[in-house]
């Protein structure tokens, strides 16, 4: 397995620091110690903090696209009906995952650049739930899956696998019962 590149060894140890501590905790002098990378070297390839964490954003948004196209066989979500890529965000968003990843979607929400970087993602793999046209169905597949996604990061009672795997494969049979599912 090839090494990371500096620059992605500076981001997943980025994410790193952000996941011990929070988003205040990265800086040039904290990154420089976890990676062995000098500020200057640091600054080469973030020029600002805030361009560090638009990048942090967009790193874990390539690597959520990436885990989808691999649970969809592969392919990307231009190339799959409607229940393919609500299979793929299922399963991707039905396991419990670090949460960095939770984190790190929070904190989109606080600026436009950091939320730029999930939304073509979210655009090609989930429904639109502003839109009013969005049936009802993909709309609560869409929820559900990401009340999956969330629960154990906000709940102390914890999901145990065997009820997990059972929404899970409630979920596939709201994707997979013939009904009126239109692609939006």
């Amino acid at each position: 397995m090839p090494r990371p590149n500096k620059k992605t060894a500076a981001l997943e140890a980025a994410l790193d620091i952000i996941a011990a501590e929070d988003v205040s905790a990265l800086t040039y002098d904290a990154l420089a110690q976890a990676t062995g990378m000098s500020k200057s070297g640091l600054i080469y390839h973030f020029p600002t903090r805030h361009d560090l964490l638009v990048d942090c954003h967009r790193f874990c948004a390539e690597r959520w696209e990436d885990e989808l196209e691999r649970l969809a066989g592969g392919r990307p979500a231009s190339e799959l009906s409607w229940a393919e890529r609500s299979r793929a965000l299922v399963l991707s968003m039905g396991k419990n995952d670090p949460l960095i990843q939770l984190l790190m979607c929070v904190h989109s929400q606080t600026h436009p650049d950091f939320s730029a970087q999930w939304a073509d993602v979210d655009a090609r793999w989930m429904v639109d739930p502003s839109a009013a046209s969005t049936d009802e169905d993909n709309l609560l597949i869409m929820l559900l899956s990401t009340g999956l996604w969330v629960h154990d990061h906000l709940n102390q009672r914890k999901l145990s696998p065997a009820n997990r795997q059972r929404m899970v494969d409630r979920l596939f049979g709201l994707i997979d019962a013939p009904s009126k599912h239109t692609e939006g």
